[in-house]
């Protein structure tokens, strides 16, 4: 039985508690309009497809008094205590909401913990057909390139229903596969040798960077090693192209993969 903790987190009455209650199909979280509603962490676990997933529903982020503008000043001990212990965080917004300086900043704490990050747009019944195209559209094309590390595909669910709720908790083990299996060699260098005949890294004064073979050394945190000759001379907007080549080739969407360059010809040799 593989276990998994998942921790629902966003800012208050965006429906946290509501999606909560839709995976396990009964009032366990507190809901209502007002703001707040859920005060403390409240989990319960769901048996499915040889998976224990423990479930934690977070009370809102908001701003704390005598706080400073930080993404430490909208989590509470308990939201934060839940975060660590979780593989995956789902990060859950209203589709009429924009995301906003803070969101942002929490996002990245959380993918600086190494965590898969699922993003879910939230109450998009609420939004006509027009303004639900428009905002998916948009929502797609910020999120794929929000960050240089990783591409976030974010998921629109209604507030009303539970349409879509079984569907997506089986995306989630799914995510949790992909941190059990490594990417053979031989799969990763056809990739290489297509990317190096795209699009080679710049020239850096007389010579030219060249990755020659790369490496799938470790599953979680999730590491490439890419070997090659004058790697040093690679920059770092080549390296954000390479990475985000590498994630949409294999269809990798919210998880931080990590590579590093290391120049050496031989990737069987320690250095």
């Amino acid at each position: 039985m593989n276990l998994l903790n998942v921790s629902i987190v966003g800012k208050p009455n965006v429906g946290k508690s509501t999606f909560f209650n839709k995976i396990f199909n009964e009032e366990i979280s507190k809901t209502g309009d007002q703001p707040g509603t859920t005060k403390e962490v409240i989990s319960n676990k769901l048996l499915i497809n040889n998976y224990n997933i423990i479930f934690h529903d977070t009370g809102g982020l908001k701003k704390k008094s005598k706080s400073k503008e930080t993404e430490q000043a909208f989590i509470t001990k308990e939201c934060l205590s839940a975060i660590n212990k979780s593989s995956i965080i789902i990060f859950m917004m209203n589709a009429n909401d924009d995301f906003t300086k803070n969101d942002k900043q929490i996002c990245r704490m959380i993918l600086n913990k190494l965590k898969t990050l699922i993003v879910i747009i939230n109450k998009s019944d609420l939004l006509s057909k027009d303004e639900l195209k428009i905002k998916t559209k948009y929502f797609n094309y910020y999120f794929e390139n929000l960050y240089s590390d990783i591409l976030i595909k974010p998921y629109f669910f209604s507030s009303i229903g539970k349409s879509g709720v079984n569907e997506f908790v089986k995306t989630i083990i799914k995510l949790d596969m992909i941190s059990k299996n490594f990417i053979s060699n031989q799969k990763l260098n056809v990739f290489l040798e297509r990317t190096n005949s795209s699009h080679r890294a710049p020239q850096k004064g007389l010579f030219r960077p060249k990755i020659k073979f790369l490496k799938h050394v470790n599953l979680n945190p999730f590491i490439l090693k890419a070997f090659g000759s004058r790697l040093k001379g690679i920059n770092k907007d080549y390296k954000n192209y390479f990475l985000k080549q590498f994630l949409k080739n294999f269809n990798i969407f919210n998880k931080v993969v990590i590579i590093k360059f290391i120049n050496n010809d031989n990737p069987f040799r320690t250095s």
